[in-house]
C-alpha cells in the first residue's frame, strides 16, 4: 500500500505527464497539413532560408545578412530563417520541416515556463502553469506555422528560465547563458529593439540593488549580451544615420534605403499624443479584451488566453504583489521575490513597448503572453487552493472552453477561414501548372495581394532554386532542367486577367483565384480547381509528365 504522500506524488506525476503529452498532441495534430501550405511571411522566411543553404545569401543575393531585406520596403528578422536553414539542410524542404523549428521551440518554451514556476513558487504551481500553457490558444496557433516573429517569445522565456535558475542557485554561468539567450532573441523580431532595452536595464538594476549579483558579475553578463547583439545595434545605427552598408567577412550589416519600419515607432508619428492614445487603446483591446485581429493569431470568441481568464490574471498579479509586499516588511530580498519582481518587470516592459509601437496586434506584443500564462495560472492556483469547490468549477469551464477551441480550430468552418488566409489550393494549382511546358501566368488575387507576395509564394511552393530565379543558370543548364525557359520568361505575375489574356492568350497556363475561373472558355481551356485556386490549361498543351 502507498502512503498518502506517495499516492499524492503518483497522482501529481500522472497529471504532469498527461498535460505534457496533451501539449504535444494538440500541437502535433495534423501538423504540416493544417494550416494550408502558404502564407506570405512564412514563405518569405523559407525562401531566404533556402537561399542561405544553397548560396549563402538571402533571396536578393546579400551575403549572410544580419537582417533580411524582406519585402524591400520593410524588413524581416533573421533568427528563424537561420535556424530553419539548418533544418532544411538536414531534412530537405517541405511544409512540415519549415514549421518544425517553431513547434520544437514552442514545446521548449512550455518546458522553460514550467521550470520557472517550479523554481520560484512550487511544483504545484508548476503543474497549473503546464496545464494552462498546454491549452493556451495563442501558443497552440503560433506553434503550428513558421512566422519569423513568433520565435522571439520562445527565446525570451528560455532566457527568463536561466535567469531564474541563476538567481535561485547563484550560478554565474546561468546568468551568462540567460543574457546570451536574450542577445540571440534580439534577432527574433524588430519589436525586441523596443522591448529589450527597458527589460535589460530593469533587471540589471534589480539584480544590482537587491545585491543578488555583484556589479562585475552583471558586467560580465552584459558583455556576453553585447557580444551577441552588437551587429543589431550597429545595423540600427547605420539605418538611423543613413550610413553605408558594412561587410565583415561574409556577414552583411545593411543599410535599407526603402525602409518603412521607422513609421511603426511612436516618436516618428506626426501627432505623438493622438498616436499614444491609439496605441493605448490597441494595447487594451489586444491584451485585456483579447479582441480579434487576424485569424492566424486567434479565433473569434476565444481570445489569446481565453476570454474568461482576465480575472485570474489580476488575481495572479495581486498575489505576486502581496508576496513582494510581505518580503519588504521584513526588509529582505529572497531569490524567489527577486525573480517575481523580474517577472513583473517583464510585463511592464511589454506594456511600455506596446505603447511605443504603433498598430499593436497579437504578433507585435507576443512577448507578453508567456508571462500572462504564468500569472494567470498562478491566479487559478490561488483560487483553487482557497476555494476548492470554485476551483473544480473553473477546471470544468476551462475544459469546456478548450474543447470548444479545438473544435472551432480543427473541425469547424473556422478551419476553412484559416485555410483561406493560408491560400489553400495554391500549391496544388502551382504544381499542376508547372507540369505544363511553356509560360505560367499567375494571378496576384491571393490573400495578400501584391507582386512581391505572389512571387515569393511561387518560389516557395515550387521550390525554385536560387540559381534559377536569380538568373544564374546557363542555357545548357536550363535545357537540361525542368524549367526550359529562363525565370523571367517562364513566370508572369498579373493583377488584371483580361489584360494579360489579351497579351498572352493560349500561350500561357494560368493560375487564378477560384473566383476568376469562369473567365476561361472551356472549349479552349481545361480548368481544374483545388479549394480556393484554379489552373486553366490550354487545350493545345500537354503535361510534361503524363
Amino acid at each position: 500500500m502507498f502512503s498518502e504522500k506517495e499516492r499524492r506524488q503518483r497522482v501529481y506525476w500522472i497529471l504532469f505527464v498527461i498535460f505534457a503529452i496533451g501539449a504535444f498532441v494538440v500541437r502535433a495534430h495534423d501538423f504540416g497539413k493544417y494550416p494550408a501550405d502558404n502564407i506570405s511571411d512564412e514563405a518569405l522566411t523559407a525562401v531566404d532560408a533556402m537561399a542561405i543553404v544553397e548560396n549563402g545569401t538571402d533571396h536578393y543575393g546579400t551575403s549572410f545578412p544580419v537582417y533580411f531585406e524582406g519585402w524591400g520596403s520593410s524588413q524581416q528578422s533573421t533568427l528563424y530563417g537561420y535556424i530553419l536553414a539548418v533544418f532544411l539542410k538536414l531534412f530537405g524542404v517541405s511544409t512540415f520541416v519549415v514549421r518544425l523549428p517553431m513547434l520544437s521551440f514552442s514545446l521548449i518554451g512550455i518546458a522553460a515556463l514550467t521550470w520557472m514556476a517550479w523554481l520560484v513558487l512550487s511544483r504545484q504551481v508548476a503543474l497549473f502553469v503546464l496545464a494552462f500553457a498546454a491549452i493556451n490558444p495563442w501558443h497552440i496557433m503560433a506553434s503550428r506555422w513558421g512566422l519569423d516573429a513568433n520565435i522571439f517569445p520562445h527565446f525570451l522565456v528560455i532566457g527568463f528560465a536561466f535567469l531564474f535558475y541563476a538567481i535561485k542557485k547563484q550560478k554565474k554561468w546561468a546568468l551568462c547563458v540567460s543574457f546570451f539567450t536574450f542577445g540571440i532573441s534580439i534577432y527574433g523580431y524588430g519589436v525586441a529593439y523596443v522591448y529589450l532595452p527597458f527589460f535589460m536595464i530593469s533587471i540589471f538594476l534589480l539584480l544590482y540593488f537587491t545585491k543578488t549579483f555583484h556589479f562585475m558579475e552583471l558586467l560580465s553578463a552584459g558583455i556576453v549580451f553585447f557580444a551577441i547583439s552588437w551587429p543589431i545595434i550597429l545595423i540600427l545605427a547605420i539605418n538611423y544615420f543613413q550610413l553605408p552598408t558594412i561587410t565583415i567577412g561574409k556577414m552583411t550589416i545593411q543599410f535599407f534605403e526603402k525602409t518603412t519600419r521607422a513609421g511603426d515607432i511612436l516618436f516618428f508619428s506626426n501627432n505623438i499624443l493622438e498616436q499614444l492614445r491609439i496605441n493605448f487603446m490597441a494595447v487594451w483591446e489586444t491584451v485585456a479584451l483579447q479582441k480579434l485581429d487576424a485569424f492566424w493569431n486567434q479565433l473569434p470568441n476565444i481570445g489569446s488566453y481565453y476570454l474568461i481568464s482576465w480575472p485570474f490574471t489580476l488575481v495572479g498579479i495581486a498575489e505576486i504583489l502581496e508576496l513582494i509586499k510581505n518580503e519588504r516588511r521584513q526588509r529582505r530580498w529572497t531569490p524567489n521575490i527577486v525573480c517575481l519582481m523580474i517577472l513583473l518587470s517583464g510585463i511592464i516592459s511589454s506594456l511600455i513597448a506596446g505603447l511605443l509601437i504603433n498598430k499593436i496586434n497579437v504578433g507585435r506584443i507576443n512577448h507578453i503572453y508567456y508571462l500572462i500564462i504564468f500569472v494567470t495560472a498562478y491566479g487559478i492556483y490561488e483560487v483553487f487552493t482557497k476555494k476548492r469547490n470554485w476551483g473544480y468549477l473553473i477546471f470544468i469551464c476551462y475544459g469546456v472552453y478548450f474543447a470548444f477551441f479545438c473544435y472551432r480550430y480543427y473541425y469547424s468552418e473556422d478551419r476553412t477561414v484559416v485555410n483561406y488566409t493560408f491560400d489553400k489550393g495554391l500549391k496544388e494549382a502551382m504544381h499542376q501548372a508547372f507540369e505544363i511546358p511553356g509560360k505560367i501566368c499567375i494571378s496576384q488575387y491571393q490573400f495578400h495581394r501584391s507582386f512581391n507576395t505572389t512571387e515569393i509564394s511561387t518560389i516557395y511552393l515550387l521550390r525554385l532554386p536560387y540559381r534559377y530565379y536569380s538568373g544564374q543558370m546557363s542555357d545548357e543548364e536550363l535545357a537540361a532542367s525542368a524549367y526550359l525557359l529562363p525565370y523571367e520568361e517562364k513566370f508572369h505575375y498579373f493583377n488584371d486577367l483580361e489584360a494579360v489574356f489579351a497579351d498572352q492568350g493560349e500561350n500561357c497556363t494560368y493560375v487564378v483565384n477560384v473566383k476568376e475561373r469562369d473567365f476561361f472558355d472551356l472549349e479552349l481551356f481545361r480548368v481544374k480547381t483545388d479549394d480556393f485556386f484554379s489552373v486553366a490549361i490550354p487545350q493545345n498543351k500537354v503535361f510534361q509528365n503524363p
